[in-house]
């Protein structure tokens, strides 16, 4: 039950990456657009400041790039955990499923990016394979601090 579950949730999210890859130029522009206006809001209430629409409007542009980016991070982050948590169901080391699941998300960002030449607008950019690469990573050291604390907790038992 639990090699399913993995797998069916490494599946859904893998499924959600293309869904977001498969939006337009101006879709997807605009989904990031909301994200970084919300965050600019929010980052105006919390600090009691009283910005105007066209300033709220500006910080979310100047914000768009590192929304845009630190997603795609996150998104392959959260992939690689998953991967890793699925491989570790089979009687793979903590190790090898962190370096099987890097190599599988990141060669899904790379064929995620390929995806995206075909989508209008958008463009397949190394650089993005390597920023997903770097989530990747930090998704691995997550799932390795994780596992090894989880690996001593039981053995001190």
């Amino acid at each position: 039950m639990k090699k399913f579950l993995t797998g069916f949730l490494a599946l859904v999210w893998m499924v959600v990456i293309f869904a977001f890859s498969a939006q337009d130029a101006s879709e997807s522009s605009q989904t990031s657009q909301s994200v970084s206006y919300r965050i600019a809001e929010w980052q105006s209430r919390l600090f009691g400041q009283e910005k105007t629409e066209e300033d709220l409007l500006e910080q979310a542009e100047g914000m768009q790039l590192v929304i845009r980016k630190g997603a795609h991070m996150s998104e392959y982050a959260l992939l690689a955990v998953l991967l890793a948590l699925h491989l570790g169901c089979y009687s793979f080391s903590g190790k090898k499923a962190a370096l099987l699941a890097l190599g599988a998300a990141a060669g899904y960002a790379a064929t995620d990016e390929f995806h995206q030449l075909f989508v209008p607008g958008r463009a397949g950019r190394i650089t993005d394979v390597c920023i997903d690469g770097i989530g990747s990573l930090a998704g691995v050291i997550f799932y390795l601090a994780v596992f090894s604390r989880k690996k001593r907790e039981s053995s001190e038992e």
